[in-house]
């Protein structure tokens, strides 16, 4: 992994704080798929925790720098203060082949609008659930709706190929928008209790998009058949040259 502040090598203490907030994306023959949701999402999160823009030159120019003509890799971009950008390059990342085993806890992540860091507990719900045999875990709410995963939004299919986004405090993902953008959407509650009659449900971030299988104990439907055209529609979207 390479680390960067300011187009330098990052210092120590530039890792420390848990205070602020990120962007993940991942670079394929140096283009990243919806650069502008990405870098409109690090402006908005800054001016709400530090009071200021953060102009996306400035974010794309230190994204190249610090790719140094890496094609492929996974990107992060952080700001743990008004003024300092970090950005790391590491390996690129695959979605995971199998579909998800998943298991609900009852948390929803604070200030569930930002990429934010310090994000303990949805790590260690996942952390959990996973010494029990499951895959990731579901994020609900105190009343019992499905919000999102510890990592990606959550989409269920209905018969038709459209989605439905849950209504509740999530994430809105640059990988969600993209599929917004390409498959029709809504966006309403969706409680624990009626996930069971969906044709499918389905993960998505930055990585990619994996089907579903299971939410606690109810196996979901095979969901493959709608999820491919899906699929094949954000892959066509076009990847930015960064």
């Amino acid at each position: 992994m390479r680390i960067e502040t300011d187009g330098h090598p990052a210092a120590p203490s530039d890792l420390f704080s848990t205070y602020g907030h990120f962007t993940a994306m991942q670079v394929r023959d140096g283009g990243v798929q919806g650069l502008e949701h990405h870098l409109g999402r690090l402006d908005a999160a800054h001016r709400e925790l530090f009071d200021r823009p953060l102009p996306g030159e400035r974010v794309r120019d230190l994204v190249r720098h610090a790719l140094a003509g890496t094609a492929d890799a996974s990107v992060r971009v952080t700001l743990r203060d008004a003024e300092h950008v970090v950005v790391s390059v590491a390996d690129p990342n695959r979605p995971p082949a199998q579909p998800q085993r998943l298991r609900s806890v009852p948390y929803v992540r604070p200030f569930a609008h930002l990429k934010h860091l310090g994000g303990f507990a949805q790590i260690e719900w996942a952390r959990r659930v996973r010494r029990q045999g499951y895959d990731d875990a579901v994020l609900t709410t105190p009343d019992g709706a499905v919000a999102e995963s510890s990592i990606a939004n959550i989409g269920f299919l209905e018969p038709d190929g459209s989605v439905v986004w849950p209504d509740a405090p999530q994430l809105h993902g640059t990988a969600m928008r993209l599929v917004e953008a390409t498959t029709p959407s809504v966006s309403r509650p969706v409680p624990l209790a009626e996930v069971g009659g969906f044709a499918g449900a389905f993960l998505v971030n930055s990585i990619g998009v994996v089907a579903v299988a299971s939410i606690d104990d109810l196996p979901l439907p095979d969901a493959s058949p709608l999820l491919t055209p899906l699929v094949d529609r954000l892959a066509a979207v076009p990847w930015d040259a960064v």
